[in-house]
């Protein structure tokens, strides 16, 4: 059976890089999101080893996403759809409001022939789901 795979990129989505060296940024709930995509059948990587990981944290109602890339082996499986659900049940789980939250979303998606297709997006969550959605669509196309 193919593999989906996913390898969590350091990065903080709409933000400069900011790492000095030999710390690698991520986002404080970057184990909330690998959580999810495990449960959506996706095996997870980080790109760096966990010494080497700074979790980053900001006092806002701002959520951001860790930044993605996606391998997929099965491109009926796209992952825009992957996103966004991962993206509505981490508010589920965490129990917050998405539609007044502000998203930060980064993600690639390495299909079968090579090709590297990325999205980015900052802003009100609904906005960002309806960018998400319309690229699944043009990727689709």
């Amino acid at each position: 059976m193919p593999e989906n795979k996913v390898v969590i990129r350091a990065g903080i989505p709409g933000m400069e890089d900011g790492s000095a060296e030999g710390e690698h940024r991520y986002p404080t709930n970057t184990s909330d999101f690998v959580k999810l995509l495990r449960e959506e059948g996706f095996n997870v990587d980080y790109e760096h080893e966990k010494l080497e990981r700074t979790l980053v944290g900001y006092k806002a109602f701002d959520v951001w996403v860790p930044v993605l890339d996606f391998s997929l082996n099965v491109l009926a499986n796209i992952p825009a759809n992957i996103v966004a659900t991962t993206i509505m049940n981490y508010f589920r789980a965490t129990k917050r409001d998405l539609k007044d939250a502000t998203l930060h979303v980064e993600y690639s998606v390495r299909k079968k022939n090579g090709d590297v297709i990325k999205f980015r997006a900052d802003g009100a969550s609904s906005d960002v789901l309806k960018a998400i959605e319309q690229f699944d669509r043009d990727v689709r196309a």
